[in-house]
């Protein structure tokens, strides 16, 4: 549950002492976590800590294995969650996407069908992740590099238009078979010459890995 009003400083300081109790921990051990000696433990325990002053906040809440968020009265969940912000948000349109789907598609094999078709996405997609990954260590290389840079810079060349075109013949592979999925897609029940088969439809992703795989045997 989350508040919009922080707590008092004195506030603060009671829930520091509660997340310690609750761990277990001395004033001293906790002091050792956050980088201070046991009297200014007892301080921010007894007169409290402002809210305002994130730097401490934070480094308390990583210490007591708790959230700012929580410290501060902002929120009525205690204990820390060790994921990432991409988690979280990828975990929050699954979310989404599952109520759509069971609020509007109705009858199970049509809700597998679509639940087949982002399953083919989300593996294409996950191909898509290791191309950008080469190209933004590649990108990274060449603007770290300062040798290539004054090369570069001789023949009025930026830096900046070498790691485009880095980026962009890593990503093409890979954008345009998510481009040929989504195609595929549209035209899988047509009737005309453009009728895709499904059996064609689900291979691109596994062409797409396979290719993958092909190109990391025979990197350096």
């Amino acid at each position: 549950m989350q508040n919009n009003t922080p707590f008092t400083s004195e506030q603060v300081g009671h829930r520091i002492k509660e997340r310690r109790n609750d761990l277990g921990i001395s004033m001293p051990e906790l002091g050792r976590r956050v980088g201070v000696n046991k009297s200014t433990i007892q301080r921010y325990e007894t007169d409290g800590v402002d809210p305002k002053r994130t730097m401490i906040i934070n480094g308390l809440a990583e210490a007591l294995l708790t959230t700012p968020e929580w410290l501060t009265g902002l929120s009525e969940e205690k204990e820390y969650s060790p994921k990432t912000l991409c988690q979280m948000d990828i975990e929050k349109h699954i979310s989404a996407y599952l109520d759509e789907l069971m609020t509007t598609v109705q009858g199970e094999p049509r809700q597998q069908l679509l639940t087949t078709f982002l399953g083919q996405i989300v593996d294409l997609y996950s191909v898509l992740c290791v191309h950008f990954a080469r190209a933004m260590e590649e990108a990274d290389r060449i603007a770290a590099d300062e040798g290539l840079k004054q090369s570069l810079m001789r023949y009025a060349i930026e830096s900046g238009d070498i790691t485009e075109k880095v980026y962009r013949k890593e990503m093409e592979a890979p954008i345009e078979d998510m481009k040929r999925f989504l195609d595929g897609l549209y035209h899988l029940y047509d009737q005309g010459r453009d009728k895709v088969k499904m059996g064609d439809l689900l291979n691109i992703s596994a062409e797409a890995r396979e290719r993958l795989n092909e190109q990391n045997s025979v990197a350096p």
